[in-house]
């Protein structure tokens, strides 16, 4: 039971992430200019990338959380 809500709130922190990520693409698209830092593509790619690991971990912490219940 506690391996399937820390899955939940891997997959919930997944999907913040992801969708902080694509607010923060869509203001640099709308917004950014020549002040804007060049290394904001970094932190665009590690938050994509931090969401990607917290989602595949998620899942692979529910489907651990079914197998624990036989």
């Amino acid at each position: 039971m506690l391996v399937r809500m820390i899955g939940l709130i891997c997959i919930a922190v997944s999907i913040w992430q992801l969708y902080a990520v694509r607010q923060a693409f869509l203001d640099v698209k709308h917004h950014g200019n020549a002040a804007t830092s060049t290394f904001i593509a970094y932190g665009l790619w590690t938050g994509l990338t931090f969401a990607i690991i917290f989602l595949i971990g998620g899942f692979m912490l529910m489907i651990a959380g079914l197998s624990w219940l036989g």
